[in-house]
């Protein structure tokens, strides 16, 4: 109910600071179309277009915030979060197509220049939508990270960014006014190419977290700081988290607990770090667990031969799951490799080899795992 709670009222923010972007940039679409037609000026006129892909992008904002409230069905178990990167990108892909016509307007004016005039209410009103710029982008911006919406935070952003690009229509218009000397185009093709850059930006964020990007370290350590406080909890490992949108993360993890532990003991401690991290951090965490040896001799021997002939691979990043049946005579264990490894299958295959000779009387189950988080 909490949960469902916090969910509104974030789409309600989301909202609302996005009807107030549209507003304002309507308003400042206007005034420059105006100032724009009536000096004939190139720059001016874009960066009026450049304010009406903000309207779009608070609108898709709006719808991609709708959409992605929409609870889980079975077709879709994970919910609808995602949609708000999707509709981010769409919002990149108009910016995109914003900054390449605004490019091809730009080198046009600099191949076949007209004549551009301006007067002084024209400088006021171009200088008076710098200062609504910067306010509209600081507010949006916060609020974007207010309500954790990737969507608002590139708004915002690309708000702040127009301030700079205004600033620069602004200087251009000046010089023509006081000096008649005439550079808008090249200021338009500049501006054409922050936006294709700015653009350029969001789409690769929004393609990584479709994609599936690592955990925040800050975040891995907080959750790993945190499953460490239980007891009988002997290390950490696996963290994976998977992101089905702002808010909606899905993940698992393992364990390391004594082998002398019952189901009984270890459902409860389980199920408790599992409710402890969805009430402090809002994820639904899976909890594994792997047995820890007691102390002994020869599990002490089988240990300092595997890190003896791991230490001669340089890729090799973590050794864990490590485990020994010593009536059974068999070893497990779970090598992570650094992304730079080549033939990560390969290099354990020549590891078990190694193993095998220094400890023939054991068989050995070993995998190679993924490096999800640091």
């Amino acid at each position: 109910m909490i949960l469902q709670e916090n969910s509104a009222a974030r789409n309600r923010g989301i909202t609302l600071a996005s009807i107030k972007g549209i507003i304002g940039n309507v308003v400042l679409v206007i005034f420059k179309m105006i100032v724009g037609l009536a000096s004939n000026s190139i720059a001016i006129i874009l960066d009026a277009v450049n304010n009406l892909t903000d309207v779009l992008s608070s609108v898709l904002t709006i719808v991609g915030t709708k959409l992605a409230a929409k609870g889980a069905d079975k077709e879709h178990p994970f919910g609808h979060g995602r949609i708000e990167y999707m509709t981010t990108m769409a919002i990149a892909f108009i910016i995109l197509g914003a900054g390449i016509g605004s490019l091809k307007e730009s080198i046009e004016k600099i191949l076949h220049p007209e004549v551009s005039t301006f007067d002084i209410p024209s400088l006021a009103i171009i200088a008076v939508a710098i200062v609504v710029k910067v306010v509209m982008g600081r507010y949006i911006k916060a609020q974007g990270e207010k309500y954790k919406s990737d969507a608002l935070v590139a708004s915002g952003i690309d708000a702040l960014f127009d301030a700079v690009i205004t600033f620069a229509t602004l200087v251009s218009a000046a010089l023509v006014f006081f000096f008649d000397f005439d550079i808008q185009g090249y200021v338009g093709a500049a501006i054409s190419v922050l936006i294709l850059k700015a653009a350029y930006d969001i789409l690769k964020e929004m393609y990584n977290h479709l994609l599936g990007i690592r955990a925040d370290d800050n975040l891995v350590r907080e959750i790993k700081e945190t499953i460490a406080q239980h007891p009988n909890v002997g290390g950490v490992y696996d963290l994976v988290l998977n992101s089905y949108g702002p808010g909606e993360t899905i993940g698992s993890v393992h364990i390391t607990v004594p082998d002398t532990m019952t189901m009984a003991d270890i459902h409860p401690l389980t199920k408790g770090i599992a409710v402890h991290l969805y009430k402090k951090f809002g994820i639904a965490m899976t909890v594994g667990v792997y047995a820890e040896n007691q102390p002994s001799l020869e599990v002490l021997e089988v240990r300092q031969a595997l890190d003896q002939v791991v230490s001669l691979y340089t890729n090799v990043v973590q050794v864990h799951a490590f485990y020994v049946q010593e009536e059974k005579k068999v070893i497990y264990y779970d090598i992570i490799f650094d992304f730079d490894e080549e033939d990560p299958h390969g290099t354990l295959e020549k590891i078990k080899a190694e193993m095998q000779k220094r400890c023939p009387e054991y068989t050995q189950f070993a995998i190679v795992d993924t490096d999800f988080s640091n």
